[in-house]
């Protein structure tokens, strides 16, 4: 891509997000929002291939249905209370119609059905841009008017994106199909909390993003495709192998990780307001996704794969860098939990 090119769309990337967490117009917002999903667009088709561009395409409209969404709710609330402030939309069904539109702009069940295609379609990089920094546009805004949302029907919708994230998964051999479905069922855990304690939702995400980054990066690093590919993963870099199936067992929330932190106060925050059965539902849905991770860390790190050679680790490695950053998230992803009474 030429680099004038890709400067201008990151950089609309970026500024169309901080402007949406800064604003308070509903007008502004929604064209945030459309410079947002016009600039990710074309990287995701910069490939060049048909599936690129059949992924394009679905971004494309999902996002652009969404957009026109919340800008015919925005103005039937402005016709009735003359307001077009984002915090004071009072009018109920446009509040109902503006969170079903940010649901399916963050791929929450029952409008996740555009993630998997769309991540399996674009490339690792991009998949990782999709799955963390797209989520936050959507989410500032649910953030804003949080005490105006219905909580009904953000529970239900939490329910139902635990519980497709965690059967879509089940069968899934693509590793960007299945961090897709991974990614719809932390939005879910997103949700849960997001009208009653909007703190706690936050910290869910910002531990969701420590966490996805790094395996994303490792599995850009190792070029793995398949949960096969990560079976072959510890010839080339037993280190790699080691981090990817820590960072793996705290996406999928186990304990002493830092991924167990958002699912622990979560539920807690839960049963202090007598929400026992939601949270128990929660709670058990998420064993789908346990599952899943699981298998990943066993075939990557407790499997021995066919060998072609007799020696147990090849002798020559790709000279690539790992970096820093890797390194640095994989330790947050893993090693925060006993920072939770602080926060």
């Amino acid at each position: 891509m030429n680099p004038t090119s890709w400067l201008i769309i990151t950089t609309s990337i970026i500024m169309s997000t901080i402007m949406i967490s800064s604003t308070t117009h509903w007008l502004m917002a929604w064209t945030c929002l459309e410079i947002n999903t016009l600039s990710m667009t074309p990287i995701i088709s910069k490939p060049n291939h048909p599936r690129a561009t059949e992924a394009a395409t679905k971004y494309y409209l999902t996002q652009t249905m969404a957009s026109t969404a919340i800008l015919f709710a925005a103005t039937m609330n402005a016709m009735n209370t003359s307001n077009w402030d984002i915090q004071l939309t009072t009018e109920s069904a446009a509040t109902i119609i503006i969170t079903l539109a940010l649901m399916m702009k963050m791929a929450a069940a029952p409008f996740h059905f555009w993630l998997p295609d769309v991540s399996q379609g674009s490339t690792t990089l991009t998949t990782m841009t999709i799955l963390t920094w797209q989520k936050i546009a959507p989410l500032m805004i649910l953030l804003m008017f949080h005490n105006k949302t219905n909580t009904t029907l953000t529970l239900i919708s939490a329910i139902l994106s635990i519980l497709m994230g965690g059967l879509g998964s089940l069968n899934q051999t693509q590793l960007r199909k299945l961090m897709a479905f991974s990614s719809i069922a932390h939005t879910g855990w997103i949700m849960a909390t997001m009208t009653m304690t909007p703190n706690i939702s936050t910290l869910t995400f910002i531990i969701y993003v420590l966490t996805t980054i790094p395996v994303f990066l490792m599995i850009n690093i190792t070029t793995s495709t398949t949960i096969k590919d990560m079976g072959t993963m510890w010839t080339n870099s037993p280190h790699i192998m080691i981090i990817l199936s820590m960072t793996i067992l705290s996406l999928g929330g186990l304990p002493p990780l830092s991924g167990f932190m958002p699912k622990w106060l979560i539920l807690n925050n839960m049963i202090s307001l007598n929400m026992t059965v939601e949270a128990s539902l929660l709670a058990m849905m998420s064993l789908l996704s346990l599952y899943v991770y699981m298998r990943l860390m066993y075939l990557s790190s407790m499997t021995l794969p066919p060998h072609t050679t007799l020696m147990l680790l090849k002798w020559r490695t790709q000279n690539k860098k790992y970096g820093k950053m890797t390194s640095i998230l994989a330790m947050m992803s893993t090693l925060i939990l006993p920072l939770s009474p602080n926060m």
